[in-house]
């Protein structure tokens, strides 16, 4: 298991630190300990911790655009601590990509088991996130070769493949990717 860093913040002391130590004793890194978490955002983007834990008490509407940026961003998972179920926050997570949550009493195995199913669907958002805008680039980059072929095809009265063929060439021979020569294209027809 691959143990990550994180950040805390809350007000239950005797709460937050049994999370504490149970995560630094299974390996994971603490970063620190906010009493506010006003300004987490500013934390997370300094630190870079791979999960937070946030005990959540009658502040969650305080904090919720907070949580927003967190998970629009996909900062880092995120756990919130709940003194019990609260359909809010059960709606919110639902509907988020890095966020669950655990009621109180807390006990070691249990936050411990929650850590990990976090990080294991964080990086999991993370990955799927990232193939889906390497989709959306070869997408992008697939409507512009062929509109700059329809160029060439319209302009130089060639066919189809020899205006892939001359757009492949150029990309070639200029060192760059095809699509950079067909937006070149694009831009230079108007």
């Amino acid at each position: 298991m691959e143990f990550g860093k994180f950040i805390i913040s809350g007000q239950d002391k005797k709460t937050l630190a049994s999370v504490k130590n149970a995560l630094a004793s299974s390996g994971y890194i603490f970063l620190g300990y906010l009493k506010e978490p006003m300004d987490i955002i500013r934390h997370v983007r300094r630190h870079t911790p791979d999960f937070l834990i946030i005990e959540v008490c009658n502040n969650f509407r305080d904090i919720r655009a907070d949580l927003e940026v967190i998970d629009e961003e996909i900062l880092a998972a995120c756990v919130l601590i709940v003194d019990s179920r609260d359909d809010e926050i059960f709606s919110f997570v639902k509907n988020s990509r890095v966020m669950t949550y655990i009621t109180k009493p807390i006990f070691d195995e249990s936050i411990l088991q929650v850590v990990d199913i976090s990080l294991i669907n964080f990086r999991r958002v993370v990955e799927y996130e990232h193939k889906v805008k390497e989709l959306n680039d070869t997408l992008e980059s697939r409507k512009a070769i062929e509109k700059a072929k329809w160029i060439l095809v319209e302009q130089k009265g060639i066919s189809e493949d020899e205006a892939y063929k001359i757009i492949k060439k150029k990309s070639r021979d200029n060192r760059m990717p095809m699509r950079n020569i067909a937006e070149a294209l694009i831009l230079t027809r108007g």
